[in-house]
């Protein structure tokens, strides 16, 4: 490609990648809006996959355009033969409900940031860094102070992320078979505290806290395998196969956590730490999913996956298991391109539609909790080439009302952009 058309795109690459490390620590913090579930565990796990994907009920294990980073597979990032780089920002609203009380909250956070690039004509390599999983919960009661006439408010709140960057390898074995492996750095940190707040008056409240601060940091890894079958010559129907395994570990941690004593915002004294850079660690339960479809190479795909966590392995830097499940979720979706060697516009944009259902890691008292969710969206051309941004709607429903949960209905919106160029090609002099 020309000098210009490189150095244009490198300063849009740039542009955004200096953006999102400006704001990424900031927006992690803040999570995706008030979400009482992220409680437990690491809190609420991210999912792998992307805008286009997550357009198709995050249905893809198996199946790759070539166009899009499909992160579900790392042994899918083969399929893409342009060097190509993407971002996504997500927002999310939402409304929770329990039995006596309701609240609407909002929140966005940076999606991914993801580069891929060719090496060999089977072979490429990719870069990414996305959030692994969010903290963020507030939760306030009040109360009298027993045998006194003073009013007490108690505080529950978490704020923090776990943070991945990953490196990935994927090849071509033959005609039909890819494998990849993702290698992966997880790191963060997440803040805990319980407060309470004791209203005597005439200047003298005081606020009692107990934080606990968490550093997260270890490696992980994932393996896939994508397995195309041709049912038809020159692959105009093919039947696709695919599967990941994601190996579960013991994440490195270290607590810290201090007993404090303020009135009207200024301490009383100095904290009172009770441990001081503990180290200890968090398993991290292993992952599997597995998936199929059919496909009909830049017209028409329809794809189902099944995915499972064991959160029954989770076992928390107290060695407790927060009362987690083992989680399974089913992912149905479908790609359609009306004409892709039309002129007209939107006949080469992608259109998707997707369906998820599972159920939730958590079970209060036996009580079996399902995420359901329908999501759609679609890709659509910037000039020529693999430029194209993408939008992808998603609304669902998590949860049941009752004295043990919340229900949580929520829209999220995420918006992807997508950047191909042709790198390390031999320049021809006639």
């Amino acid at each position: 490609m020309s000098l210009y058309k490189k150095n244009k795109f490198l300063a849009v690459l740039l542009l955004l990648t200096g953006l999102s490390g400006s704001f990424l620590p900031v927006a992690s913090g803040q999570g995706l809006g008030n979400s009482p579930y992220t409680v437990l565990g690491v809190g609420e796990p991210y999912s792998d996959a992307f805008a286009s994907t997550l357009g198709m009920g995050e249905a893809g294990v198996s199946s790759s355009n070539g166009i899009h980073i499909n992160n579900l597979n790392p042994a899918l990032w083969v399929r893409n033969r342009y060097t190509t780089f993407e971002f996504g920002a997500i927002g999310q609203y939402k409304e929770i409900k329990s039995e006596n009380a309701s609240q609407r909250d909002f929140g966005a956070n940076i999606g991914y940031l993801a580069l891929s690039f060719p090496v060999a004509p089977k072979w490429s390599l990719g870069i990414s860094l996305k959030p692994y999983s969010f903290v963020d919960f507030e939760s306030r009661t009040n109360a009298k102070v027993p045998d006194t006439i003073y009013d007490t408010y108690y505080y529950y709140s978490g704020k923090g992320a776990i943070n991945k960057a990953a490196f990935t390898n994927a090849f071509q074995l033959g005609k039909y078979v890819s494998v990849g492996l993702e290698a992966s750095y997880l790191f963060g940190n997440v803040r805990r505290a319980s407060e309470s707040q004791l209203l005597i008056g005439d200047g003298r409240d005081y606020l009692v806290s107990r934080v606990e601060r968490n550093s997260y940091a270890d490696f992980g890894f994932r393996a896939g395998t994508a397995v195309r079958l041709p049912l038809k010559k020159d692959n105009k129907l093919n039947l696709n196969f695919g599967a990941t395994y994601a190996l579960g570990s013991e994440m490195n941690s270290r607590q810290t956590t201090s007993f404090e004593l303020s009135s009207n915002s200024f301490p009383v004294g100095l904290p009172d730490t009770l441990t001081n850079n503990t180290k200890g660690g968090v398993t991290l339960p292993s992952k599997y999913r597995v998936g199929v479809s059919l496909e009909w190479p830049y017209k028409f795909t329809v794809a189902v996956d099944y995915e499972k966590q064991n959160w029954s392995e989770y076992r928390s830097f107290a060695n407790t298991n927060d009362g987690l499940t083992n989680a399974g979720r089913v992912h149905v979706g479908l790609e359609f391109i009306p004409r892709i060697t039309s002129t007209r516009y939107f006949d080469l944009a992608a259109y998707r539609a997707g369906f998820s259902h599972g159920k939730m890691p958590f079970s209060p008292d036996g009580m079996e909790l399902n995420d359901t969710n329908f999501s759609f969206g679609g890709s659509f051309p910037i000039g020529r080439g693999g430029n194209s941004f993408t939008l992808t709607v998603i609304g669902g429903q998590r949860g049941v009302v009752s004295n043990k949960s919340i229900q949580e209905r929520y829209g999220r919106f995420i918006l992807g952009l997508t950047l191909a160029d042709i790198w390390f090609q031999k320049q021809k002099i006639d």
